[in-house]
């Protein structure tokens, strides 16, 4: 699978108009989501997925998108995003100084993806297009029990669709959990300010990896683009940023 996306930065200030207009726009009421995010580097000891057979066997429907992952990581060792939803009630209990735990059978998205493609004639330089790997599972943290967490993040998020549900917009502001948090625990949102003092505005779509598919997405994006002008100004953004390969420490 590709994304691709368009991303613009969004003011504290500029949120409630943001609804409004995306609202109006895709004509749906938004989805209000808070996400757990951590993020995880493979021990140089394992290349790819020490499990993969046995993943292979009992995730007959995954099976292709684990191989896929596990070819991946063989080559080049890339940090990893889990990704797991929270409930209203488990923010809210949270921000009343309670310790609420995340439970261990809830469904996690796993999601890798590659270094952005360099912009090109048939890419401009506004527009982020790299591959990608989702996986949902019940068992993430035990198949990852040998990569080590490097990051706790956790997202605030405003999510809507147009009519074919081919492009999504998402509204994110992000949070950085202190380190002694524990890794089943969620964060007190309210204890501590965003990692950064504005939103993030992605304009996202995902299709399958062909010359054809590719093309369609980055039309439908240059549309929106074109349709939001006078409001929204999509950043160029230094691909390098996005890049999750965790290269070798060369020593002099």
């Amino acid at each position: 699978m590709h994304e691709l996306l368009l991303s613009s930065v969004i003011t504290e200030r500029e949120v409630p108009k943001i609804l409004a207009l995306l609202g109006g726009f895709t004509e749906m009421h938004e989805r209000h989501q808070f996400t757990r995010v951590q993020h995880f580097e493979p021990s140089p000891a394992v290349k790819g997925i020490s499990t993969i057979k046995e993943l292979q066997k009992e995730r007959h429907a995954n099976a292709s998108h684990w191989n896929e992952l596990h070819q991946i990581l063989t080559k080049q060792p890339c940090t990893i995003q889990v990704r797991t939803c929270l409930t209203d009630s488990e923010v809210e209990g949270a921000k009343k100084g309670e310790a609420v735990s995340i439970p261990a059978d809830r469904p996690r998205l796993l999601r890798w993806t590659e270094l952005p493609d360099p912009p090109s004639q048939r890419l401009p330089p506004y527009m982020t297009q790299r591959r990608t790997v989702e996986i949902i599972d019940l068992g993430l943290e035990k198949i990852l029990a040998d990569n080590k967490r490097v990051s706790n993040i956790f997202e605030e998020s405003y999510h809507w669709w147009q009519r074919d549900y081919f492009t999504e917009f998402t509204l994110i502001r992000t949070w950085i959990a202190e380190d002694s948090l524990p890794s089943d625990k969620v964060m007190n949102l309210s204890a501590r300010e965003p990692y950064a003092p504005y939103w993030m505005l992605n304009v996202r779509t995902l299709v399958e990896s062909s010359p054809e598919r590719m093309q369609q997405a980055q039309t439908q994006l240059e549309k929106v683009r074109d349709q939001f002008k006078d409001v929204l100004d999509f950043k160029i953004f230094d691909r390098r940023a996005m890049d999750t390969r965790i290269l070798p420490v060369i020593a002099v």
